[in-house]
């Protein structure tokens, strides 16, 4: 996911004009950011095995390595939409989990109907996180491994290439970035609202929103704190407080 909360994408296509196609249907879908591209199935399994995407447009034919074949390959299968012009390998991409399976040529309505899918099974993946439990958040410091209680955490501030944990009792500096500590926090308790906070969702108190589109959230802390939400994380944020 990028700091900006769009959803990453990966472009699998060895075809200058279809590699367009995609790019010019992605400019339409705020959700979603161009991450990366890769112009045949060695580039792509490097890419998918080195760095999460969450979403991957994948050409089923590529120069050394097939669609499929890239697939078969990774540990962890992300969501794929598979782009091909041939329909015979629709039941072998579905059994491998595909989001969707577009023939080519597809108009901007069914790109969207695909990236809708994707949307559907990704939210309904994050609503599930919710009952994950929270056994805390860790961290060395000085040496030393701190466990942070998840309840004890309010809300969580960039401060460059630190960060600051803003908990029931104390402020704690520490040398991680928020991405990083984005990585090894519970999704189902903590949500990124803006590029430089995280908070814990049972500590919001309200969502108010303000002219031109922007939105507070209202944290129950002794303080009252307030903090804005971005454009792209404030969908997610009201989906997750079923306001949507």
């Amino acid at each position: 996911m990028h700091d900006d909360g769009a959803y990453s994408v990966l472009i699998v296509e060895n075809e200058a004009p279809a590699r367009e196609l995609i790019t010019d249907y992605l400019i339409t879908r705020p959700e979603l950011r161009l991450a990366g591209i890769a112009r045949s199935g060695e580039d792509a399994l490097r890419e998918l095995s080195t760095r999460e995407y969450d979403l991957v447009f994948m050409d089923i034919h590529l120069p050394r390595m097939s669609g499929i074949e890239v697939l078969d390959r990774l540990s962890k299968v992300p969501y794929v939409i598979f782009t091909t012009a041939y329909e015979r390998y629709a039941l072998r991409a579905f059994e491998l989990g595909a989001v969707d399976y577009l023939l080519k040529p597809f108009s901007p309505e069914r790109f969207d109907r695909s990236v809708d899918k994707f949307l559907s099974s990704r939210v309904a993946e994050e609503r599930h996180a919710l009952s994950a439990p929270c056994n805390g958040f860790s961290f060395r410091d000085g040496g030393k491994h701190h466990i942070l209680p998840c309840e004890e955490i309010i809300y969580i501030t960039s401060h460059g290439k630190k960060s600051v944990i803003h908990t029931v009792s104390d402020d704690i500096e520490i040398s991680m970035m928020l991405k990083q500590i984005e990585l090894k926090i519970p999704s189902g308790t903590f949500i990124r609202v803006h590029k430089r906070h995280i908070v814990n969702v049972h500590y919001v108190g309200a969502l108010e929103y303000m002219i031109g589109g922007q939105y507070l959230v209202f944290l129950k802390d002794q303080d009252e704190t307030s903090l804005p939400v971005g454009k792209k994380f404030s969908a997610r944020l009201k989906s997750r407080l079923n306001l949507d």
